[in-house]
């Protein structure tokens, strides 16, 4: 427990420090976690699309998406040193020319297994179905960014259609083998990768002496989608609750 905190503690000063170094730009369902939580092992710790949940921090993504302004970005980013998720993959060019000294790391695996990995889990609970509708209505601004930044800028959303799907995602590994320096680029296969080393080479760390993590992504997922839910429901009860009461007390003292 003490060396975990250790670890982290170091992660955040490292971010503090340095600014963004990594910027990770795979889609997700392919070794996202896995990666953001061996980063925040080698102390870079990660801005994930999962922080947008938060109504101020999502207001922050917004002002910086829609207008690119470095400062934004800045702020938004203050305290890590990686980004991943949907928010890199949508901006991962535009955080480049801002910060030129990230290295950018390309997370894939075999399309037609990251596409069944896909379909099982992020459009369920947040396209076309009965969780859609609870995750609109709990997280507004979460669903909103992921409909606008990565649905409709990648899938035509149509997150269903696994042609689309797969064409969308080959297409982005092109894009971004095209856009990237070599030198500063590493194409990560969480299906084949063993381990640390490519990964610590390229950042030019030393390779931890503890085992790297294989998160299991969808189980994951769930808890943080569920996570999500929950705080949420809470808060909106709160709300009902609040709302009741004054109008109880209108009722009242009419």
């Amino acid at each position: 427990m003490w060396i975990f905190f250790l670890v982290s503690r170091c992660a955040e000063i490292h971010g503090e420090k340095k600014g963004l170094r990594v910027i990770l730009c795979g889609f997700s369902r392919t070794g996202t976690m896995s990666l953001m939580t061996a980063l925040d092992m080698l102390g870079f710790p990660c801005f994930h699309g999962s922080h947008l949940a938060k109504p101020s921090t999502g207001h922050l993504f917004l002002r910086a998406f829609k207008y690119g302004n470095p400062k934004d970005w800045n702020n938004l980013l203050d305290g890590y040193a990686a980004i991943a998720d949907f928010p890199a993959v949508c901006s991962y060019q535009e955080l480049m020319k801002i910060y030129p000294d990230a290295k950018v790391i390309l997370n894939i695996r075999d399309p037609d297994r990251w596409y069944n990995s896909f379909s099982e889990t992020i459009p369920k609970n947040t396209h076309g179905s009965e969780r859609n509708i609870i995750f609109k209505l709990l997280t507004p601004l979460l669903a909103h960014y992921v409909q606008v930044g990565f649905y409709d800028k990648f899938l035509c959303s149509k997150p269903q259609d696994r042609e689309i799907c797969v064409r969308a995602f080959q297409k982005h590994i092109s894009e971004v083998i095209q856009h990237v320096s070599p030198a500063n680029l590493l194409i990560y296969d969480i299906e084949k990768e063993k381990g640390w080393n490519s990964l610590c080479a390229f950042l030019n760390v030393s390779i931890p002496d503890i085992p790297f993590p294989r998160v299991n992504e969808r189980k994951a997922f769930e808890t943080l989608v569920n996570s999500i839910a929950t705080v949420h429901s809470i808060v909106l009860l709160l709300y009902i609750a609040c709302f009741i009461s004054i109008l109880l007390c209108i009722i009242v003292y009419m």
